[in-house]
């Protein structure tokens, strides 16, 4: 387990614990930071405080150094964006006093219990 430090609060709401951890190294190029690195696992997140996370390094590929980039990425087979379930209730509210029209609304449905 290693704790990665930072200099500012962690005010992420979307970093939860078992989210994977990256890193990269960034490179000035024309005034900026940038990279065309592949990320680096780090690891699993298992722990989140105000100004640092510790991460499990055993199933990453390496540990980040002073000046990377830490970025995190969520497990896609349990965080699926969309609706989940068999109901959904829209209410769609107009406050202008002119004359609107609605163009077009969609939806993106999938059997969540087959």
């Amino acid at each position: 387990m290693i704790t990665i430090t930072f200099s500012a609060t962690v005010s992420n709401d979307s970093l939860q614990i078992g989210d994977m951890a990256y890193f990269v190294a960034p490179t000035p190029s024309g005034g900026f930071e940038q990279s065309t690195a592949t990320p680096t696992l780090i690891g699993s997140v298992e722990a989140i405080t105000d100004t640092s996370i510790d991460v499990d390094e055993t199933i990453g590929n390496g540990i980040p150094g002073l000046s990377n980039f830490i970025m995190f990425a969520k497990d896609t087979s349990v965080n699926l964006s969309g609706l989940v379930g068999y109901y959904a209730e829209v209410k769609i509210n107009n406050n202008s006093t002119d004359k609107a029209e609605m163009f077009s609304i969609a939806s993106e449905i999938t059997p969540s219990s087959k």
